[in-house]
């Protein structure tokens, strides 16, 4: 874990940045220029992007990081990636031609109002071409931990672009059909200069993929393939079902709009996931490649311990600061509606990054075959829970089916890994994580408030929570890479002062 930690330092710093570009773009800008419904719209159609991204991907973008180490020769390889390229292209095209033959039982499949916002959503067939061969190369980037460029480019200058969009429409000089349209088109630079930064470290011309149909491991590709395919639907959905399911149900996008920014808050947890996910996941393959399960086993009890201590910090942070969030906001009392989505939406990131690296384990390992039995299970108590909550409880119902199925879901994996590897990532250390929580939560139960301005009271809380929480963490030598990389980093501050 120490050369995670160490690898991800530059690209935590971006993600940080973009954060906080986040932060002004959602939360600041967008709820004081657009409307509810405009919000609402936007997220939508990335929404639905995303979630149809797995069926576009056909599991391309695990597969160069399980299998790219098979290919030494550069000839070889870029027969293989030339063949990965294909695979989105034709999914692309065959998804188009399906849409164009049953539009109107699409539209009413998404919702009554859909039809009319139509103009809008036409966006979703460039975005799906963005997003999927931006995934793809980020997946073969990160097989030589390669992370920092994409990273930039879809923390800060993604947002930036945006930032910009949402100050000329605010001074009429673009509508908000021009936003959609020129964030769109964004997308696709960016997607440009992905592909040149990956063609000029990776040496890639487009060779001739018709020799991959010969190679001996063609059967497990495709297999792992459409194993992934399964898998990531299923993880994919329950973070976006949500989005489509909560306007089908009440074809109101305002609410959606209220939604999206307090799924945005909560969402902010699972950021060090990301960050990790990316730069173990090679580490992982290739332990497991060399049958080295001592160090599999380190490297997932250190990744999860250390994920739990960042994704309980953040939730403190954000949950003991949210009505002075939602103050603080542009038409916050349109917002807060959405205070409870926050918290459990949350937790869900909390239990998600909290049980570490096991998603990672098992598409590492041959028990990836288990995901054809795990997603369905997943898709399913998504599409119930969702269901069953949002008509009774809104959009609060749907942040609570959410954690319902991140916390079975995430028990069963964990049971998997556990009875099948004879892994466990979960030792006496977490039970300090808990403590501490518990007590800073009577803290702030019996806390007056400080300040009468609401952002100094954010700063007051947070630093409260930061003293309390990162010094029992040392105290009680919860992670050993955290305690480590902080006494290295004093003794080096020491020795400069």
């Amino acid at each position: 874990m120490g050369i995670v930690i160490k690898k991800s330092i530059t690209t935590s710093i971006i993600s940080y940045i973009g954060i906080l570009l986040g932060v002004i773009s959602v939360l600041w800008l967008q709820t004081a220029i657009i409307t509810e419904l405009q919000i609402g719209i936007l997220s939508y159609i990335v929404d639905v992007t995303i979630l149809l991204l797995p069926l576009i991907l056909f599991g391309t973008s695990g597969i160069p990081v399980r299998f790219l180490h098979l290919f030494k020769e550069n000839k070889n390889r870029n027969q293989f990636i030339t063949s990965l390229f294909i695979i989105p292209a034709i999914s692309i095209f065959l998804f188009l031609l399906l849409f164009l033959i049953f539009k109107q039982e699409i539209f009413l499949l998404l919702g009554k109002n859909t039809s009319q916002y139509s103009d809008y959503l036409i966006f979703i067939f460039p975005l799906l071409f963005c997003y999927s061969y931006q995934y793809l190369i980020e997946a073969i980037l990160s097989t030589e931990s390669l992370i920092v460029f994409s990273s930039f480019l879809k923390n800060i200058q993604r947002r930036l672009v945006l930032i910009l969009l949402l100050v000329l429409y605010h001074f009429k000089i673009i509508s908000f059909y021009q936003l959609v349209q020129w964030y769109v088109f964004s997308h696709l630079i960016e997607t440009i200069a992905l592909y040149f930064f990956f063609t000029n470290h990776f040496q890639f011309k487009f060779s001739n993929p018709l020799p991959i149909l010969k190679h001996p491991n063609l059967k497990e590709f495709i297999s792992y393939g459409l194993y992934l395919i399964i898998g990531v639907s299923g993880l994919v959905m329950v973070g976006k079902i949500d989005t489509v399911m909560i306007n089908s149900l009440t074809n109101n996008f305002e609410l959606l709009g209220v939604y999206a920014i307090a799924f945005f808050i909560g969402s902010v947890i699972e950021i060090p996931k990301r960050i990790v996910h990316q730069l173990v996941f090679p580490i992982m393959s290739k332990l497991v490649a060399e049958d080295n399960k001592e160090e599999l086993e380190k490297l997932y009890k250190q990744s999860g311990i250390n994920l739990s201590i960042l994704g309980v910090f953040l939730f403190l942070i954000i949950w003991f600061n949210i009505d002075e969030l939602f103050l603080l906001i542009p038409n916050g009392e349109k917002y807060v509606a959405g205070k409870w989505v926050v918290f459990f939406i949350g937790l869900s990131k909390v239990i998600d990054v909290g049980f570490g690296t096991t998603d990672l384990v098992i598409y590492s390992t041959k028990y990836y075959k288990m995901n054809i039995f795990l997603a369905p299970i997943l898709i399913l108590l998504t599409i119930i829970t969702n269901y069953l909550f949002i008509p009774k409880f809104g959009i609060i119902g749907a942040a609570i089916a959410t954690t319902i199925t991140v916390l079975l879901y995430s028990t069963l994996k964990i049971i998997l890994v556990n009875s099948m590897l004879k892994l466990n990532q979960f030792n006496s250390n977490y039970i300090s994580i808990l403590g501490i929580t518990i007590f800073i939560t009577i803290i702030f139960y019996f806390k007056p408030i400080f300040f009468s301005n609401n952002f100094l009271e954010i700063i007051a809380n947070s630093t409260i929570i930061s003293i309390i929480f990162i010094g029992g963490i040392l105290t009680f030598k919860t992670s050993n890479e955290i305690n480590d990389f902080v006494k290295n980093n004093l003794k080096k501050y020491l020795k400069t002062n």
